[in-house]
């Protein structure tokens, strides 16, 4: 088996396994009403902290009709709201409401347990190896 084709295995079990945690941790109720694009949109909202919607559109490398349809399907829900800038009144925000605040910590948590999972049985030199591979590869 080549190198490439072991890393695919990898990549497909690590995929698999960040799945199944995602899964579980978002099986309650109010979180297993959003697809996998509303998730996506609301992580990148909370790493973004309070974008415009132009902000987002670019982060997500998407234009901001596609941005404004799933906003004011997150809004509905109760995820997001949207609120005007003080300073120019043609812009607006998007915030996390108490229920996107707890999906994004959440998702962390998720992340933080893969995370762990993955470096359980390496060295602190083993997971910076990894670390810097994985840096440079992206």
């Amino acid at each position: 088996m080549s190198n490439e084709d072991t890393l695919e295995k990898i990549i497909a079990v690590i995929t698999a396994l960040m799945a199944e945690m995602e899964s579980q941790a978002f099986a309650d109720e109010s979180f297993s009403q959003l697809s996998m694009r509303q998730m996506h949109y609301l992580n990148t909202i909370t790493e973004l902290e309070q974008p415009t919607f132009s902000e987002l559109a670019a982060a997500l490398g998407v234009t901001k009709p596609s941005v404004s349809a799933i906003v004011n399907t997150l809004i509905r829900k109760g995820f997001v709201q949207k609120v005007q800038d003080q300073d120019d009144l043609r812009v607006y925000h998007i915030i996390l409401t108490p229920a996107g605040q707890q999906f994004g910590q959440l998702h962390d948590a998720v992340h933080q347990r893969l995370v762990n999972r993955l470096t359980a049985k390496l060295s602190e030199k083993e997971v910076a190896t990894l670390t810097g591979i994985l840096q440079k590869a992206i």
